[in-house]
């Protein structure tokens, strides 16, 4: 129950750091000037911390 309940809030803390300070910082950006791997490149993270978000799910709840 403990590893549960831990998983459960380590996988709301995430959500909420993801939507609250990933995200918005990467929208935010000023890209201007970059090449267009770069640009690529950095859009990437905000993409990427959502499949590690659901990577985490997956693995908490035994479907990985």
């Amino acid at each position: 129950m403990k590893g549960i309940f831990g998983g459960v809030i380590s996988l709301v803390l995430s959500v909420i750091l993801i939507a609250t300070v990933v995200v918005p910082t990467v929208k935010d950006q000023n890209t201007t000037g970059w090449t267009t791997a770069e640009t690529t490149v950095f859009g990437l993270v905000s993409l990427m911390s959502i499949f590690g978000l659901a990577y985490g799910a997956g693995s908490i709840f035994g479907l990985l």
